[in-house]
């Protein structure tokens, strides 16, 4: 299909993608892009959820994310549909899911959060972003699959690398980022299969240590493919790092563009955990993310051809006036909020609760543990993540004592 409905880079678009997504809902609920080869894209909460639950004509390989995928094909749960999804998404949800695991973490991560916000505090001002969201996440990777080789700071550094120039190579399709996207993603692989084979020789309690788990996929015979084992424990490196620190960066953006909030949740922390969820709905940062059409099927009076990528947009789902009322306003404790930001369907995040909880510590340090938050810059000035993603990418802020 020739036809474009929107271009989701142009200046436009990235600068206000939350917006230029509702008036094309308004007129193209079901609306088709030319960029990258052509894809589709699903609007109305009502599509978005049909689709992700619809695993037969909808699935996940090959194309899971508009644009596709450079690295490879071979990661679960990501990149695999039924039967083989489930073999992986049991032990992986299961782990995630572990009361234990998110006790240990939360620990871990808040203690993390303290030591950045003082270090916020003490200089005055600071890059929420890349001096307090990232490597905060850094911390969570390397706690969440115990990894002891590398620190957080290092992952941090080496995801946020790999993520810019696979940005980079795959959106705007600049080649010699290609390279240096590849080293990263084999530095991350090479941590998976260090992972791996420690736990063969030493395994550790399956409910809360992935890799043990996954192991035990592969000693009963479940899972005989080592370079999915290894894509098993890479994938969720990258999504617990991107998809959470982007989230926490238009929180961030929230807070510091809303001082009403920002002030009301200061006095009032209590009602910071009563506002995640609405943090959520609003600020869930993954535009692009997919399914491929397995035939032909037609909704909203628009045919969808076998083969084409499809985009499930949660942000303009979670802003659907259907089932969201005065769906741009802030509302602590909204209810009902049925937000999609942990998606939908056997492909939601298994491990929502754990990316919940981290949240809600990121929040609640970072609110608590200072005075007034101001952005040191226009909000016109600021850098931009684009599509699959929209964040922003820097938030230079005055950080006062609290």
């Amino acid at each position: 299909m020739d036809e474009s409905d929107f271009d989701p880079m142009t200046p436009e678009f990235i600068s206000r993608p939350v917006e230029a997504l509702d008036d094309l809902r308004a007129t193209r609920p079901v609306a088709h892009s030319t960029n990258w080869g052509g894809f589709w894209a699903l609007l109305n909460r009502d599509d978005v959820v049909a689709a992700g639950r619809n695993h037969g004509q909808f699935r996940n390989f090959p194309r899971h994310v508009v644009p596709g995928n450079l690295t490879s094909n071979t990661r679960p749960l990501m990149h695999v549909d039924q039967p083989e999804h489930t073999v992986y998404r049991t032990p992986i949800q299961e782990v995630l899911n572990s009361e234990a695991l998110r006790a240990e973490v939360v620990d871990v991560v808040r203690a993390r959060a303290r030591t950045l916000v003082a270090e916020l505090v003490a200089n005055g001002s600071g890059d929420l972003c890349r001096g307090y969201a990232q490597p905060l996440m850094g911390q969570a990777i390397v706690s969440v699959f115990h990894i002891e080789d590398v620190t957080g700071d290092e992952f941090d550094d080496v995801v946020h690398e790999y993520t810019t120039s696979g940005q980079s190579a795959a959106v705007v399709g600049r080649d010699e980022d290609r390279d240096k996207m590849f080293a990263y993603n084999r530095w991350m692989e090479d941590v998976a299969q260090r992972l791996l084979d420690d736990r063969r020789l030493a395994p550790r309690d399956p409910a809360t240590d992935l890799a043990t788990a996954l192991v035990a996929l592969e000693a009963d015979g479940r899972a005989p493919d080592e370079a999915k084992l290894i894509g098993a424990l890479r994938q969720p490196f990258v999504i617990v790092w991107l998809a959470t620190s982007h989230a926490l960066a238009n929180m961030f953006l929230r807070l510091l563009t809303d001082r009403g909030l920002q002030r009301r949740l200061r006095e009032e922390p209590d009602l910071i955990a009563a506002s995640v969820d609405e943090f959520l709905r609003m600020d869930q940062p993954q535009l692009g993310f997919a399914r491929t059409a397995s035939e032909e099927i037609e909704i909203g009076g628009r045919t969808i051809e076998a083969g084409a990528p499809v985009a499930l947009v949660f942000p303009a789902a979670n802003r659907d006036p259907k089932y969201f009322d005065d769906p741009h306003t802030f509302r602590i404790g909204r209810s009902p909020n049925p937000h999609l930001a942990f998606g939908v369907g056997i492909h939601s995040c298994p491990g929502h609760k754990i990316a919940k909880a981290i949240v809600e510590v990121a929040l609640t340090e970072l609110i608590t543990g200072t005075g007034d938050l101001d952005l040191s810059v226009d909000r016109a000035d600021l850098p931009l993540e684009h599509w699959p993603f929209h964040a922003p990418l820097a938030l230079p802020t005055g950080v006062g004592a609290p």
